[in-house]
């Protein structure tokens, strides 16, 4: 079990700020056991970020909406399917607001709440011009990779959408679904959604791969207490993301064939 005072000192050194606006991919269990569990741990980052900072969590669920038939997101109930931790943020932490999306929700909490969270209902793909994601750059935002694998870097979707050969959103299909907001008002938004399977194979994500590119400006790399971790600049990742992906759109895939029966 760490201490409290053990995870800031890691968060600080790794490189975040009081008045950061920082979006949180996690594994909880990398970190080996924190003071107060996922309340304890939250107590320390918001305190780190303060009142200037804004805290993202992605609040993904694509696991039980967006299926082929006509489906309804809740934004005050439908599960995240991303990790304990984002769960407890989305039902514990007060003062936490939620977007409107399908598949690909966030939950925010602090400055920028909700310039982050605006309009993303409007969006027809997972990761769009409204989605936090893309909206991170514009206020000099941070990713942290919280000791889980980089190819789950959610960013890497919205930076594939900049290209104009995207090869992994499928345009065949346009699929009705349902958004219900908190005050119950229930709104139907077409939108697609991404297939990496072909006939005979399969795209394999391998986004950690960019890691390599990001350069000293762009990531910053160690430990929080037990989890290996990166801290990204998100506009060095979208701005590198999207020049190589303009010239070779499937550079962070690897492709994968079905076995021959």
């Amino acid at each position: 079990m760490h201490s409290k005072q053990e995870l800031k000192q890691d968060l600080l050194q790794l490189g975040v700020r009081e008045g950061d606006c920082l979006l949180v991919h996690s594994s909880f269990k990398s970190l080996g056991g924190v003071e107060g569990g996922a309340e304890g741990f939250f107590d320390v980052l918001l305190s780190l970020l303060g009142q200037e900072g804004t805290l993202v969590m992605p609040t993904l669920s694509y696991e039980t909406v967006f299926l082929e038939e006509p489906v309804r997101f809740f934004q005050n109930s439908t599960p995240s399917c991303v990790g304990y931790l984002t769960e407890f943020f989305r039902t514990a932490v007060p003062g936490v607001s939620r977007s409107l999306h399908a598949s690909h929700s966030c939950a925010v909490t602090g400055k920028f709440s909700q310039y982050l969270i605006a309009n993303h209902e409007m969006d027809t793909t997972p990761v769009g011009k409204n989605s936090p994601f893309t909206k991170l750059p514009s206020l000099a935002g941070k990713i942290l990779m919280l000791g889980c694998n980089p190819d789950h870097n959610t960013s890497m979707h919205g930076i594939e959408e900049t290209i104009d050969t995207q090869p992994f959103i499928d345009y065949s299909k346009a699929i009705p679904y349902y958004l219900v907001d908190d005050a119950g008002t229930e709104i139907c938004r077409v939108s697609y959604k991404h297939n990496f399977y072909r006939e005979c194979g399969y795209y394999e994500q391998r986004y950690g791969r960019i890691l390599d590119c990001l350069g000293y400006d762009g990531l910053r790399t160690a430990k929080v207490l037990d989890a290996k971790c990166h801290l990204i600049d998100s506009a060095v990742l979208w701005k590198t993301g999207h020049d190589i992906l303009s010239k070779d759109p499937y550079m962070f895939v690897d492709w994968i064939p079905y076995e021959s029966k």
